[in-house]
Protein backbone atom coordinates (compact mmCIF):
# COMPACT_ATOMS: atom_id res chain seq x y z
CA UNK A 1 0.00 0.00 0.00
CA UNK A 2 1.91 3.52 -1.12
CA UNK A 3 1.52 6.00 1.64
CA UNK A 4 0.00 9.06 0.99
CA UNK A 5 2.49 11.26 2.74
CA UNK A 6 6.20 11.09 3.63
CA UNK A 7 7.22 11.60 7.28
CA UNK A 8 9.27 14.88 5.93
CA UNK A 9 5.91 15.79 3.90
CA UNK A 10 4.44 15.59 7.22
CA UNK A 11 7.20 18.17 8.94
CA UNK A 12 6.75 20.46 5.88
CA UNK A 13 2.99 20.29 6.75
CA UNK A 14 3.06 20.80 10.10
CA UNK A 15 5.97 23.20 10.13
CA UNK A 16 4.14 25.32 7.78
CA UNK A 17 0.83 25.47 10.27
CA UNK A 18 3.22 26.46 12.77
CA UNK A 19 4.50 28.98 11.39
CA UNK A 20 1.11 30.28 10.53
CA UNK A 21 0.05 29.88 14.12
CA UNK A 22 3.12 31.70 14.89
CA UNK A 23 1.88 34.92 12.58
CA UNK A 24 -1.53 34.77 14.42
CA UNK A 25 0.23 34.41 18.02
CA UNK A 26 2.26 37.45 17.26
CA UNK A 27 -1.19 39.53 16.17
CA UNK A 28 -3.04 38.10 19.07
CA UNK A 29 -2.99 41.26 21.30
CA UNK A 30 -4.68 43.16 18.33
CA UNK A 31 -7.50 40.96 18.82
CA UNK A 32 -7.95 38.98 22.20
CA UNK A 33 -5.99 37.25 24.55
CA UNK A 34 -8.17 33.88 23.73
CA UNK A 35 -6.49 33.93 20.34
CA UNK A 36 -3.23 32.38 21.84
CA UNK A 37 -5.34 29.62 23.03
CA UNK A 38 -6.65 28.94 20.39
CA UNK A 39 -3.49 28.96 18.66
CA UNK A 40 -2.26 26.02 21.39
CA UNK A 41 -5.12 24.01 20.98
CA UNK A 42 -5.07 24.11 16.91
CA UNK A 43 -1.40 23.26 17.61
CA UNK A 44 -2.06 20.16 19.23
CA UNK A 45 -5.26 19.31 17.43
CA UNK A 46 -2.54 19.72 14.28
CA UNK A 47 0.02 17.68 16.16
CA UNK A 48 -2.47 14.94 16.71
CA UNK A 49 -2.43 14.40 12.64
CA UNK A 50 0.98 15.25 12.66
CA UNK A 51 1.95 12.16 14.71
CA UNK A 52 -0.32 9.89 12.68
CA UNK A 53 1.32 10.70 9.84
CA UNK A 54 4.88 10.69 11.18
CA UNK A 55 6.35 7.16 11.36
CA UNK A 56 9.90 7.86 12.15
CA UNK A 57 10.62 7.03 15.90
CA UNK A 58 13.23 9.64 16.44
CA UNK A 59 12.15 12.30 18.35
CA UNK A 60 8.61 9.68 18.94
CA UNK A 61 8.03 10.47 22.31
CA UNK A 62 8.87 14.17 22.52
CA UNK A 63 6.88 14.71 20.07
CA UNK A 64 3.81 13.33 21.19
CA UNK A 65 4.73 15.25 24.85
CA UNK A 66 4.86 18.48 22.97
CA UNK A 67 1.70 17.65 20.96
CA UNK A 68 -0.35 16.47 24.09
CA UNK A 69 1.23 19.64 26.14
CA UNK A 70 0.14 22.11 23.24
CA UNK A 71 -3.87 20.37 23.25
CA UNK A 72 -3.72 20.35 26.71
CA UNK A 73 -2.84 23.85 27.76
CA UNK A 74 -4.50 25.45 24.65
CA UNK A 75 -7.87 23.31 26.55
CA UNK A 76 -7.62 24.70 29.85
CA UNK A 77 -6.60 28.18 28.32
CA UNK A 78 -9.74 28.23 25.64
CA UNK A 79 -12.09 25.91 27.52
CA UNK A 80 -11.57 27.19 30.84
CA UNK A 81 -11.31 23.46 32.15
CA UNK A 82 -9.88 23.42 35.66
CA UNK A 83 -9.29 26.75 35.93
CA UNK A 84 -11.58 26.21 39.43
CA UNK A 85 -9.13 23.80 40.16
CA UNK A 86 -5.53 24.60 38.95
CA UNK A 87 -4.06 28.34 39.13
CA UNK A 88 -3.51 30.02 35.99
CA UNK A 89 0.47 30.98 36.63
CA UNK A 90 1.33 27.48 37.55
CA UNK A 91 -0.51 25.87 34.56
CA UNK A 92 1.23 28.32 32.41
CA UNK A 93 4.33 28.11 33.85
CA UNK A 94 4.36 23.83 34.23
CA UNK A 95 2.96 23.89 30.61
CA UNK A 96 5.67 26.03 28.93
CA UNK A 97 8.24 24.85 30.80
CA UNK A 98 7.08 20.92 29.53
CA UNK A 99 6.45 22.46 26.13
CA UNK A 100 10.40 23.56 26.23
CA UNK A 101 11.61 20.69 27.33
CA UNK A 102 9.54 18.71 25.27
CA UNK A 103 10.58 20.89 21.57
CA UNK A 104 14.61 20.46 23.14
CA UNK A 105 14.40 16.68 23.09
CA UNK A 106 12.75 16.64 19.66
CA UNK A 107 15.42 19.08 17.85
CA UNK A 108 18.32 16.60 19.76
CA UNK A 109 16.70 13.28 19.16
CA UNK A 110 15.34 14.09 15.56
CA UNK A 111 17.66 16.33 13.88
CA UNK A 112 21.00 15.62 15.73
CA UNK A 113 22.69 15.53 11.94
CA UNK A 114 21.27 18.61 10.70
CA UNK A 115 22.46 21.15 12.60
CA UNK A 116 20.33 24.27 11.12
CA UNK A 117 17.24 22.55 12.48
CA UNK A 118 18.12 21.49 15.67
CA UNK A 119 19.40 25.15 16.35
CA UNK A 120 15.97 26.35 15.41
CA UNK A 121 14.22 24.62 18.05
CA UNK A 122 16.70 24.78 20.67
CA UNK A 123 16.02 28.70 20.26
CA UNK A 124 12.32 27.74 20.75
CA UNK A 125 13.03 25.62 23.51
CA UNK A 126 14.68 27.97 25.43
CA UNK A 127 11.93 30.67 24.56
CA UNK A 128 9.75 28.67 25.98
CA UNK A 129 11.62 27.25 29.03
CA UNK A 130 12.17 31.17 30.18
CA UNK A 131 8.88 32.22 29.65
CA UNK A 132 7.61 29.34 31.74
CA UNK A 133 9.99 30.31 34.45
CA UNK A 134 9.10 34.33 34.46
CA UNK A 135 5.37 33.26 34.27
CA UNK A 136 4.88 32.91 37.88
CA UNK A 137 6.94 35.63 38.73
CA UNK A 138 5.68 37.99 36.79
CA UNK A 139 2.68 37.27 35.62
CA UNK A 140 0.08 40.18 36.01
CA UNK A 141 2.50 42.97 35.08
CA UNK A 142 3.68 40.68 31.38
CA UNK A 143 2.63 42.45 28.75
CA UNK A 144 0.00 40.87 25.88
CA UNK A 145 2.76 41.58 23.59
CA UNK A 146 5.19 39.68 25.28
CA UNK A 147 2.98 37.00 26.15
CA UNK A 148 2.16 36.45 22.14
CA UNK A 149 5.71 36.80 21.19
CA UNK A 150 6.86 34.66 23.33
CA UNK A 151 3.95 31.97 22.11
CA UNK A 152 4.72 33.11 18.60
CA UNK A 153 8.69 32.82 18.85
CA UNK A 154 8.05 28.85 20.23
CA UNK A 155 5.47 28.39 17.46
CA UNK A 156 7.53 29.70 14.90
CA UNK A 157 11.34 28.35 15.61
CA UNK A 158 9.10 24.70 16.02
CA UNK A 159 7.48 25.58 12.42
CA UNK A 160 11.32 26.59 10.89
CA UNK A 161 13.08 23.95 12.28
CA UNK A 162 10.49 21.43 10.82
CA UNK A 163 10.75 22.95 7.32
CA UNK A 164 14.82 23.04 8.07
CA UNK A 165 15.42 19.40 9.33
CA UNK A 166 12.88 18.15 6.62
CA UNK A 167 14.87 19.99 3.59
CA UNK A 168 18.11 19.06 5.08
CA UNK A 169 16.97 15.58 5.54
CA UNK A 170 16.15 15.27 1.46
CA UNK A 171 19.27 16.68 0.04
CA UNK A 172 22.30 14.96 1.92
CA UNK A 173 20.89 12.68 4.86
CA UNK A 174 19.55 9.05 5.32
CA UNK A 175 15.90 9.02 5.20
CA UNK A 176 15.04 8.49 8.81
CA UNK A 177 17.98 9.57 9.98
Amino acid sequence: MKRLISARGADRLYGDLLILLAAVSAIAPLFAEATLAWALFAAGIAGVWWIALDRTVHGFLAAVGWTLVSLGLGLHLAFQIGVDVLPLEGTLAAGFILLGVSELFFGVERYRHRPMGRCALIVGAAVAIGFGIAVPLALPQLPDWLISSAVAVMLGAFGVGLLLGARTAGRNQRPGV
